[in-house]
């Protein structure tokens, strides 16, 4: 992401043609060197190869011309601000992208202009700048109140979900156990199912799940029954016993994840480690493969890949990988009951009890790393696009608890256990020793 030494003088002077042409439009009407149909169009390079939203971008090349109304540069697909052209040098700003690499491709008078020399299979790699704010709650309350955003307190908020719509259903582990509604569009925080007063574990639900059709679940404590909120019903909560057909020994559960293609949710037992799927229609239950035992654990599948399930286990400091299809568990990051805090490849990266994960839309997991006080990205390995797998802090810092909205410098959490993602990347923690929930944007 250095701009090379030995073009500074370069990229100087065409600054400064283009600042001095800006100001003198008597003296010349143009500025370089106009576009020739009888040439080619090429790309020589680009300065930087990565940066932020609105970063300044010098792309070298030939026969691009001078009339920016007939010049398209945009960065993947996503067109890009075009400051000025000599012809030779093109000056732009990145656009809003997604995290992750792509191609900047240049069109002059309906030409697209062909890469050579350095910009050959050449990317900019776009770094998305998080900023976190607090959505609602106050530090240091004891019990849940209902109410507005503003005015809305609780304790232990632990785990969420969204739909497509923007409602957070809340997991509510403290004083009283229950599932919350929040709505910013709505300015509201909800409860939806009440605590039950004879058995309060029955309503402490683990990590939600929201299915293909809006339908969103949450499992009991107890392993033995989940609940159901359907949005055509007005969320009003079902409750669903869970029948164990005897192939799976039953234990405390924490978490469910629906199966983007059959709806069928997913499970795993504590004690046991044992994966279990549960029937959306019969609510029989069938064992799938074995697991990391004693420990809790959070699931979500990949949209992209729905026979894959991952697993972020909160004891054993790692996140594990189940195959449908092959039927195959192997821990994918971090290292089996090492924990610690370490970016990096997939299997030298370490985690402090990884909670509630989540995918993307850029394809890549993020989990709530709960003992670390961070949010860390899991980047999924992409072998055609030689993209190898990593882990990185996005927002946080690794072994700082604190509580401090702002940007990746300055933001703290305590013990965030839940995440969950809109569509457009917007995502909400469930900070649980701050009792904020907390929304986190790309700026």
């Amino acid at each position: 992401m250095k701009i090379k030494i030995k073009n500074l003088s370069i990229i100087c002077f065409v600054v400064c043609g283009m600042f001095f042409w800006s100001c003198d439009n008597e003296s010349s009407e143009k500025f370089g060197t106009e576009y020739d149909p009888n040439k080619e169009v090429e790309i020589h390079d680009f300065e930087p190869d990565g940066g932020g939203l609105a970063t300044k971008v010098f792309i070298t090349g030939s026969n691009f011309g001078t009339d920016l109304s007939k010049i398209e540069v945009k960065f993947g697909d996503i067109p890009a601000t075009v400051v000025n052209s000599t012809g030779e040098y093109l000056y732009v700003y990145s656009p809003k992208q997604d995290d992750g690499f792509n191609a900047i491709t240049v069109t002059t008078h309906d030409r697209v202009a062909q890469p050579t020399g350095e910009a050959v299979g050449k990317k900019f790699k776009y770094s998305v700048n998080w900023v976190v704010r607090t959505l609602s709650g106050r530090k240091g309350t004891p019990a849940f109140k209902p109410g507005t955003l503003n005015t809305a307190e609780f304790h232990n908020p632990s785990t969420l979900v969204a739909d497509m719509d923007g409602n957070i259903f809340l997991s509510h582990w403290r004083q009283p156990y229950c599932v919350i509604r929040v709505s910013e569009r709505d300015d509201v925080a909800e409860v939806l199912l009440p605590a039950n007063a004879a058995n309060s574990s029955y309503t402490a639900c683990g990590a939600p799940t929201v299915d293909a059709d809006g339908i969103v679940s949450a499992i009991s404590d107890w392993g033995t029954a989940y609940f159901t909120f359907n949005p055509i019903e007005g969320w009003a909560p079902r409750d669903r016993t869970i029948y164990n057909d005897g192939s799976y020994q039953g234990s405390t559960m924490h978490s469910l994840a629906a199966h983007p293609i059959t709806g069928n949710l997913y499970t795993r037992g504590y004690g046991s480690g044992h994966i279990i799927s549960i029937d959306k229609n019969t609510r029989i239950a069938t064992f799938e493969s074995e697991s990391l035992n004693n420990s809790d654990s959070y699931c979500v599948f990949d949209p992209k890949n729905p026979n894959l399930l991952y697993i972020a286990y909160d004891g054993a400091d790692c996140i594990g990988l189940y195959d449908l299809e092959q039927k195959k568990h192997v821990v994918f990051a971090g290292a089996a009951s090492i924990s610690g805090y370490q970016d990096g490849p997939l299997t030298q990266a370490r985690f402090r009890r990884p909670s509630q994960m989540i995918v993307a839309p850029n394809g890549n997991l993020y989990v709530a790393d709960r003992g670390n006080h961070c949010i860390r990205e899991i980047i999924l390995p992409n072998e055609e696009e030689g993209i190898p797998g990593m882990v990185r802090t996005i927002i946080g810092k690794g072994g700082m608890a604190g509580y401090q909205d702002g940007n990746p410098d300055d933001a703290l959490f305590n013990e965030p256990r839940g995440v969950a993602v809109l569509p457009d990347g917007t995502m909400y923690i469930a900070d649980y020793e701050n009792n904020v929930i907390r929304k986190l944007t790309k700026e």
